[in-house]
């Protein structure tokens, strides 16, 4: 990704956001783009094509998110700088807390090396205890504290927002005390305030007019984010604890199995939210686009305040270099391949057409389109336990056996605990066809399963618990299943699979293995018994007048962005202990010593060939429960 020498746009002059709204006429509408940092490098260079297309909606600055503790630290300080290359304002987004000593002054500096001269100023997830605490000194305790830092460092060099909560933090009770906090922000030098998404239009223009009452004059910018699929809308507001009028939940729960229903809903919900912003003279917006394009640019389609078909148009990075007399470079910036290098997916195109437009069609799910810029996390701060330290633990309890860990791992299969550290949602329906072959697992032989889904062949689109786009057609899945295990166990795995692939070319019954699978430690080390570029294609849809859809595909390089994050959730879990607990040393030791494997079985309509096959293997005796 780095290292070309193809020529670079000449810096534009950098420009603080209140500046550019100061341009504007007082009626003018404007409106921002919040985007994230994803997991793979590919997903990072395509993210950077899509900006340039969506900087012909002519956002008035963009948003670059940061992971929780610099998680992110570096692609989020590199996409900043490629999307300042590009003629667009950055604005940063900044944590303070859980900041390794010097991450915080390394960071500003850069920012400022790069062009970026506008800062978001958040505190971040809150430190679970003295033991997890790892920031230079206890200085950052509130953004507040950020924005002094920077004042008192760096003068006015930075623009700085901070966020504005209409329906309160979540830390707090008191919504008074959190208008009085912002209005603190503002006198310690605050520019401009975002806010939390929200879907209750009513809600935030009392919350607007308390804020002018109180004297916060700096301009307030409202966080929409157009639904994308009904799962990550609910995973967003219950994170965010956002308050959903009875109305358009109703309305989404009719519809959240046609995914294509759901995101026309929440493109209109968004127009009718900002619509009436507007009329109560709100003029800026931040725009949360989870990385995609096509629901944003219809919102502003439909209000009419783009073009149709805009997107289309001359490039930012086209104006650019027109305004700099430069010549269209054949690639941007490092992070960008040339057109010849764009990455493909082998034998991904029976499927799918490989193309930039079909990567978002259907939500991608954790093994989407690795290629996609929305793959990943996708609020796009990091890993976390997604749980109060105190709600975690007494959910989870102190584990210091496997069989403390199973019955974490079997009770939310059983539904008596809502969440586990790899999955914050309840599980889905369609689990319940396999429940009793998970429980197993867990129980018995001490897999911890993180993810799985049935062998369905071609219920209907419309069908409740499997279903997905529009109605008429008929879905597909392939059984499969991630799951921890030791080496030894993954020995026997993958020796199984051998000799039944042996098996099946010596019967004639084809050239291949039914069982296909991936694994990687936390050390990095990977095994898989697929070629090099094969993929495992498991849920598809077949519509009519279109081609087949792949929803789901699982390949190397999105296995092993699961996989980082799979083993970083065992470090987060531990860090809820003490640093010499017995808790805390169990599970680094299992975290330590476990593969995750991902296992899919490639007979759709042998529903129990992949459990059978699974079942039938021999487990480690050296470990104790």
């Amino acid at each position: 990704m780095s290292g070309t020498s193809t020529p670079e746009l000449r810096q534009p002059q950098s420009q603080k956001v209140t500046s550019r709204i100061a341009q504007l006429a007082p009626s003018q509408p404007f409106y921002t783009f919040e985007v994230f940092p994803p997991k793979t490098d590919a997903g990072l260079a395509n993210l950077v094509d899509r900006v340039d297309r969506m900087s012909a909606l002519d956002p008035t600055w963009m948003h670059v998110t940061w992971g929780a503790g610099g998680s992110t630290q570096e692609r989020s300080l590199e996409l900043s700088g490629a999307i300042q290359g590009m003629g667009l304002e950055t604005c940063l987004h900044l944590t303070c807390t859980n900041l390794e000593e010097g991450v915080l002054e390394r960071t500003l500096q850069r920012a400022k090396d790069l062009g970026v001269v506008n800062l978001l100023a958040l505190r971040g997830d809150p430190p679970r205890g003295e033991e997890y605490w790892t920031a230079s000194s206890d200085e950052f305790q509130h953004a507040i504290d950020l924005v002094r830092y920077i004042r008192k460092e760096y003068g006015n060099e930075f623009c700085i927002g901070v966020a504005g909560y209409p329906e309160g933090h979540a830390d707090s009770a008191d919504k008074l005390a959190d208008i009085e906090h912002l209005y603190e922000k503002q006198e310690a030098g605050a520019d401009f305030v975002v806010t939390q998404l929200f879907y209750d239009v009513e809600v935030f223009k009392k919350w607007y007019k308390a804020c002018r009452d109180r004297g916060i004059t700096i301009p307030i910018l409202p966080g929409i984010m157009p639904i994308q699929n009904y799962l990550s809308f609910r995973r967003m507001t219950n994170l965010c604890g956002t308050h959903i009028p009875e109305d358009i939940l109703s309305d989404l729960e009719r519809i959240q199995h046609d995914d294509a229903a759901v995101k026309d809903y929440g493109v209109q919900l968004a127009v009718k939210m900002m619509r009436a912003l507007f009329e109560h003279g709100i003029r800026g917006y931040h725009l949360c686009t989870l990385n995609l394009e096509k629901s944003v640019t219809r919102v502003l389609e439909l209000l009419e305040w783009v073009a149709p078909g805009a997107t289309r148009t001359r490039s930012a990075v086209q104006k650019a270099l027109a305004a700099n007399g430069a010549p269209l470079p054949k690639v941007v910036n490092s992070l960008r391949p040339a057109p010849a290098a764009s990455p493909s997916v082998a034998g991904a195109d029976i499927a799918r057409k490989d193309s930039p437009a079909s990567w978002d069609e259907f939500p991608n799910g954790r093994f989407g389109d690795a290629r996609s810029p929305a793959y990943g996390e996708m609020d796009g701060y990091g890993v976390s336990l997604k749980l109060p330290p105190g709600e975690a633990i007494r959910l989870w309890g102190e584990p210091t056996t496997l069989a403390d860990i199973s019955r974490v791992f079997s009770s939310y299969l059983r539904g008596s605990i809502q969440s586990n550290p790899w999955s914050e949602e309840p599980l889905r329906a369609e689990t319940a066809a396999i429940s009793s072959r998970l429980l197993e697992m867990n129980d018995e032989r001490h897999w911890w399963t993180v993810g799985s889904q049935p062998a369905v062949d071609g219920a209907p689109s419309a069908d409740a618990v499997h279903g997905f786009g529009p109605k008429g057609g008929y879905v597909y899945q392939k059984a499969f299943v991630e799951f921890f295990l030791t080496a030894d166990e993954l020995d026997e795995l993958e020796r199984r699979s051998v000799a039944d692939e042996r098996a099946r070319i010596d019967a004639g019954e084809g050239d291949d293995g039914l069982v296909k699978w991936f694994a990687g430690n936390m050390r990095g080390e990977f095994r898989s018994n697929l070629g090099k570029g094969d993929v495992n294609a498991v849920t598809w849809g077949v519509f009519g007048g279109k081609e087949i859809v792949t929803t789901t595909l699982i390949e190397e390089m999105s296995f092993r962005a699961w996989c980082e994050e799979a083993f970083a959730l065992w470090k987060e879990w531990s860090l809820l202990y003490a640093a010499a607990s017995p808790a805390r040393g169990f599970i680094r030791s299992i975290a330590e010593s476990r593969w995750l494997v991902s296992v899919v079985h490639h007979d759709y309509k042998d529903q129990d060939g992949l459990w059978r096959w699974l079942l039938s293997l021999k487990t480690s005796t050296t470990e104790q429960a």
